[in-house]
This record gives C-alpha cells, sequence and structure tokens, in this order.
C-alpha cells in the first residue's frame, strides 16, 4: 500500500517501487501486531536491550520492546542485504549517553524510527533523511486538558480522532529531529486534522521536513516525518511475514 500526503492509497507488488519523480522522498513502513512476537525473536536482543527488556514489569510492554528490537533487525538486514546478527543498533543519548537515544543503524546508508502503542509497533526506514514515526490507539477518553497543553488556536479540534492525528503529527517531527518531547508540543505547529498533514512552523520558525497521516486500521492514528522536503509517498507493508 502507498500513501502519499494524506495517505491515497494504490496497490501495487512488494517487488516492485514506486516510480521515482524529481522531489520525490519515499519512505517504507511496516506495522507489527505484538501477537506476532515469537520465544525465537529473543534471540535478536543483544545484552544490553535484554536488560532493558527485563526491567519493563509488565508482559505487553516486554513484547512491544522485543517486537520493534526484532523487527528493527530483521527489516534493515532484508533491505540492506546483510543478516541480523549484523545490524547493530546505536541509542547512545547525547545528553546523557545511556542507551535511550534516537535509533541509529550504524554502518549502514539509511534512517530509521520506532513507535508502539496498544497492539501495534510501527517500523519507518527511509534512506532519504533523518525520519520520525508515531502511533497511538485512539482512546474514548476527554481529550480537552491535553488538547489545550498541545494544541494551538490555529489546530482547532472537535472529535477524540482529531486530537490524535494532531498528537502524532507532532511527535513524528519531534522524533525526526531527534528532540523529543524536549519540544513543547504546542511549538510544533500542524496543519488542520482533516486537511494534508503539513508543518506551519517549528519553534518559530520554518523547518524542511514532509509529512504524511498513516492508516492503520481502526482504533489508532498514526504519522511520520521525513526531514527533507518533497512529495513523501509511503509505503506501507505488513510485517507478520517479517516475524514469522
Amino acid at each position: 500500500m502507498s500513501q502519499t500526503g494524506t495517505g491515497t492509497d494504490s496497490q501495487r507488488p512488494a517487488d516492485v517501487p514506486a516510480p521515482r519523480t524529481p522531489g520525490a522522498l519515499r519512505c517504507e513502513m511496516w506495522f507489527a501486531d505484538i501477537a506476532s512476537v515469537r520465544p525465537a525473536h529473543l534471540a535478536l536482543l543483544n545484552d544490553v536491550e535484554q536488560r532493558r527488556r527485563e526491567r519493563y514489569l509488565k508482559e505487553a510492554d516486554r513484547a512491544r520492546f522485543t517486537a520493534g528490537v526484532a523487527l528493527t533487525r530483521l527489516v534493515v538486514a532484508q533491505q540492506t542485504g546483510t543478516v541480523p546478527d549484523r545490524v547493530r543498533v546505536d541509542r547512545t543519548c547525547p545528553r546523557c549517553s545511556e542507551p535511550h537515544g534516537k535509533p541509529r543503524i550504524v554502518d549502514a546508508d539509511v534512517h530509521m524510527s520506532l513507535s508502539h502503542s496498544g497492539d501495534k509497533v510501527a517500523f519507518a526506514l527511509t534512506r532519504e533523511a533523518a525520519v520520525g514515526v508515531d502511533v497511538e490507539v485512539v482512546g474514548d477518553r476527554d481529550v480537552t486538558g491535553l488538547a489545550e497543553a498541545v494544541l494551538v488556536a490555529a489546530e482547532p479540534v472537535r472529535r477524540a480522532e482529531e486530537f490524535y492525528t494532531y498528537w502524532c503529527r507532532k511527535e513524528s517531527v519531534v522524533k525526526a529531529t531527534g528532540e523529543g518531547l524536549r519540544v513543547p508540543l504546542r511549538e510544533v505547529v500542524v496543519s488542520p486534522a482533516d486537511t494534508p498533514a503539513q508543518l506551519i512552523s517549528y519553534r518559530g520558525a520554518a523547518l524542511a521536513c514532509s509529512l504524511a497521516d498513516l492508516s492503520v486500521g481502526p482504533g489508532y492514528a498514526a504519522a511520520v516525518t521525513v526531514l527533507a522536503e518533497g512529495s513523501l509517498s509511503v509505503r506501507i507493508h505488513d510485517a507478520s511475514a517479517v516475524l514469522a
């Protein structure tokens, strides 16, 4: 499935690349259910990742983390022509040197981003520029308080689904920049939820990037940002075959 901008879909065989046009940006996306995690996937975690996994108290959190690591190594190996245990992921935080920073594939000309919420894990991969992805469960709770903390007047919200559209767009931007929630989301201004995804301003200034909303399925919202200007085409893959 290919999505451009707000996500106009077209079917294309998995082994046939999208036609390249000047200014076109490509991003590949995989979505996995944590139910796809198997005991064999634990072997894909290195010692540091194993210790981090064990610190999670809930089994669902462990499954999400395991799925993210497994998906990263399996997909990158597949896309770069190597084997999973040779895929090195650097998560060093530039501020404290702990292994919880923006993940980076070592010695490979690709950019990646991970996100998980509920039963879904999202993995983005591109050769274009830094990338950020966010997926969120669309809950039925009152989001009024959150909206006041996250949105500005130019970002109207009438339904909870619209709030999560804004949230995912903004999160994908701050994940792409690597600054994360150190940037107040009110300082990341995006286009209205019912219009094509676009960044209006970042910390009061322009930022060269391209956004797209993603169709994940009922009960979820998702968005991806690539830090380059152009027409962003996103191809979505089912990760179940990769994790089988």
